[in-house]
């Protein structure tokens, strides 16, 4: 089966916040269907849209998988539940979040995944580990440089620990 490069999103307000993603990040890849090739620093940042919940941690991994887009999300979904999160409505502090940010050079608008994920050029706190990570990358024909350049707002802090020890770049 060919490989796709996938980049996913880890966030977690709740709990051992680091300690979640890194647990996130072993069930992604122990059947070995995925393969991590780059995770970007730990960032802590303020909970948007959540009022007065506790900080998340957010980081960005790269990916590479013989599995389809639906297959990685279902995966990803899996994993959250595995971990204890429940699906709410409104955007309430949660446990583990993994979110889907780009397949390969697929584009969709499907309810349940849309690629790219639309609020990349939104947020601090996925433009910047993507940044980190896959400088060249483009979105939409904007380079990520440029995308966090023109973020209204940017209330990162890099944390201390990391979600790998060492990156499995080989």
């Amino acid at each position: 089966m060919p490989l796709t490069r996938a980049f996913v999103a880890f966030g977690s307000n709740v709990g051992d916040r680091l300690g979640t993603m890194q647990a996130a990040l072993r069930h992604l890849t122990e059947d070995g269907q995925m393969r991590c090739l780059k995770t970007s620093p730990v960032y802590e940042n303020r909970a948007v849209g959540m009022g007065e919940a506790a900080s998340f941690l957010n980081a960005v991994v790269e990916f590479e998988t013989v599995l389809d887009a639906e297959a990685l999300l279902e995966t990803c979904l899996s994993v959250e539940a595995m971990l204890g999160r429940e699906r709410a409505a409104s955007w309430k502090p949660r446990i583990i979040d993994l979110d889907v940010l780009l397949f390969g050079e697929e584009q969709r608008q499907a309810a349940q995944l849309v690629l790219p994920h639309p609020r990349i050029t939104e947020r601090d706190f996925v433009a910047q580990p993507l940044l980190d990570i896959a400088p060249d990358l483009e979105i939409g024909g904007r380079g990520i440089a440029a995308i966090v350049a023109a973020l209204p707002e940017y209330e990162l802090e890099l944390y201390a620990a990391q979600l790998e020890a060492q990156s499995a770049e080989r």
